[in-house]
């Protein structure tokens, strides 16, 4: 960590004025992840101060603001910190107030872990405060001692905005003295440090042999920290005891969620379709056949809520729990009235929720021009549609931009417009384009980076279907499958990284040209890590082939996966990668029904074959509660 700075750090006044605007009116509930610590202490004459270590534990950069409170609840600080995707950051904090005691509070946009140091007893003792995501109604302090040597300081913050009332109570090593009360009162976004010696003397108590102390309050919940020491009889020991829940254990840490996939099926002619729901955890129990409707369907999941996209001539979208996969709670069109033909829905691509700005979603609409802007929460069809983007510009001689998938890297919409010819059989035979939307304002961003006058990012590939970004490698990637239906088929594709930051696109697998295609057209896409990813080889219909490559080399495996080599009467419509790093394979033959298979990448073996009544046309990944 570095050394102390010089306390003339100032902090953002327009910063402070918005968070204190915030948390006043509406409290902690606006963040999209809060994590909180009970004390924090700037003190040259006690020689105290607090460090802070954070790291972004996802693939998105993290917009941080570190909020001082004094024991009162009066705001004393705001300091912005902004985490690269998967970044760290340690530092002083608070280095610019002088003699502050009380709490802080980290407010992110995106999920963090971290630590925090407190550096005590001027500055000669050093010990750790775990930061604390949940708040809670009843805490214990796992121990309790005080006498002539050891001495205790409980510090326990309130995080919300109106004031309470926190119970002290008492249990000896046997359980018994829970009679013992002692009241702190908290104000809104208050805190307190209370000395153990001095709880004791209210007791009428001198000592203390070990024990439980329990934390009760009828309010909205508190955190809490204790410190055990033994400064009075001269030695230097010192600890810190966090108060943890002891109701529900497990809430005290961030679990790993685990997954479900959610799958678009198809019958073989296309008469009709289904969703599936497995889990992505062994044994994997499946849920199949759900609520049969058409064929043409795709799927988009957000965290415990999945959505059926219902496409061209049906043009809805329908919303599921993931724990009740085949009862609907809404069904919304995706048509406005002004729409002349259908809207065709594609995709339905995730905003998270910022400090400052609610979730949202992007639909996008095939048979339009605008974009829409939706809320995935709604619970009336009036509430559902926000606004929308207007794409026109890049429509070609058919009149429509054909938008289709998209990723959200960084705050920016990365979306894929196809620009088919629909006139000409759905032609690639424009230039297509990634445009990039900012998701705070919606607007369009000049990339600097396009022809034809215009903004977006103008792709060496035709005719794109398949977007992905890799954390691991800081880069998006789109897979364009150039015109396989055309006889002879014609080898325009291939695929690309975008580096999402200055936009630089760069060819990793070309598909090849008339003469040399060594893996015919190029289908489908999934990114496992930075060195490892795989393609689909579309050599004809029923001659899909799954070939591995190395995404920031672009150097293709020799020969394709054993499970699927192709020219064996077999359909890989589309690609997909859990949580655990584990690609998922959607596979039909003409011979037999369809299946999921998941290929450890580790050595490209079968983990395990999922036959479905239907033929799986799409997957996506949710989280459950």
């Amino acid at each position: 960590m570095r050394k102390l700075m010089d306390k003339s750090r100032s902090f953002l006044m327009p910063i402070l004025a918005t968070v204190m605007m915030l948390f006043f009116c509406v409290g902690t509930a606006v963040a999209d992840y809060a994590y909180y610590v009970p004390y924090f202490s700037i003190s040259e004459s006690r020689g105290e101060s607090i460090g802070l270590a954070l790291t972004n534990s996802d693939g998105v950069s993290a917009e941080v603001s570190i909020v001082t409170y004094d024991q009162s609840g009066v705001i004393k600080s705001v300091e912005p910190w902004i985490l690269p995707p998967f970044g760290q950051k340690a530092d002083f904090i608070g280095t610019g107030l002088d003699e502050v005691a009380g709490s802080f509070q980290v407010i992110s946009s995106r999920p963090l872990t971290g630590l925090c140091f407190l550096f005590a007893n001027q500055m000669t003792t050093m010990y750790d405060m775990p930061i604390t995501q949940s708040l809670k109604n009843k805490l214990d302090i796992p121990h309790a001692a005080q006498d002539a040597a050891w001495g205790m300081q409980i510090m326990i913050s309130n995080p919300n905005s109106e004031a309470v009332e926190v119970e002290l109570h008492y249990r000896d090593v046997n359980g018994s003295g829970g009679g013992q009360i002692y009241p702190v009162n908290l104000a809104a976004n208050g805190s307190a440090v209370i000395d153990l010696e001095d709880v004791l003397t209210s007791w009428s108590l001198e000592v203390l042999q070990g024990g439980c102390l329990h934390l009760v309050t009828d309010g909205a919940g508190v955190v809490a920290f204790a410190t055990f020491d033994s400064l009075k009889s001269g030695s230097n020991y010192y600890a810190g005891l966090l108060a943890v829940d002891p109701t529900r254990q497990e809430e005290n840490f961030i679990p790993v969620r685990s997954q479900y996939a959610v799958v678009s099926c198809s019958a073989p002619g296309y008469g009709s379709g289904a969703h599936a729901l497995i889990e992505v955890d062994k044994p994997r129990s499946l849920q199949d056949s759900l609520l049969p409707t058409v064929s043409d369907i795709k799927m988009a999941a957000d965290g415990a809520h999945f959505y059926r996209i219902a496409r061209y001539q049906s043009d809805s979208i329908t919303k599921f729990a993931a724990t009740a996969p085949d009862t609907v709670i809404w069904q919304y069109s995706t048509n406005d009235d002004s729409d002349i033909a259908p809207s065709n829905p594609q995709s339905l691509i995730f905003v998270p929720a910022t400090l400052f700005s609610d979730a949202k979603a992007y639909l996008t609409r095939f048979g339009s021009t605008k974009m829409w802007i939706v809320d995935p929460a709604a619970t009336t069809a009036q509430g559902f549609k926000l606004g929308e983007v207007e794409l026109g510009g890049y429509a070609d001689s058919d009149g429509l931009p054909e938008m289709t998938k998209g990723v959200v890297v960084d705050g920016k919409l990365f979306l894929i417009l196809q620009r088919l010819d629909q006139g000409n059989g759905f032609a690639p035979t424009n230039i297509p384009y990634l445009v990039v939307i900012d998701t705070d304002t919606n607007e369009e961003i000049d990339t600097q980076n396009g022809g034809e006058n215009f903004k977006g990012i103008p792709l060496p590939i035709k005719n794109p279907q398949d977007i992905v970004y890799s954390a691991a490698s800081g880069k998006i990637f789109v897979q364009g499958v150039g015109n396989n239906f055309s006889f002879p088929a014609e080898y325009t594709g291939g695929i690309v990284s975008v580096d999402p930051a200055s936009y630089e696109v760069a060819m990793v697998v070309d598909d090849g040209d008339d003469t040399e295609h060594p893996y015919g057209n190029i289908s489908g896409l999934a990114v496992v890590s930075a060195t490892k990813g795989y393609f689909i080889s579309y050599a004809g219909w029923g001659d899909n082939a799954l070939f591995s490559f190395n995404p920031s080399s672009g150097v293709v495996a020799q020969s394709p996966l054993a499970a699927f080599p192709g020219g064996t009467s077999t359909n890989i419509p589309a690609l997909g990668v859990d949580g655990q790093g584990m690609l998922w394979v959607c596979s039909s033959t003409t011979a037999a029904g369809g299946a999921l298979t998941i290929i450890n990448p580790a050595d490209n073996s079968v983990d395990q074959v999922q036959t479905l009544n239907l033929n799986p046309q799409g997957i996506a990944f949710g989280t459950w509660e």
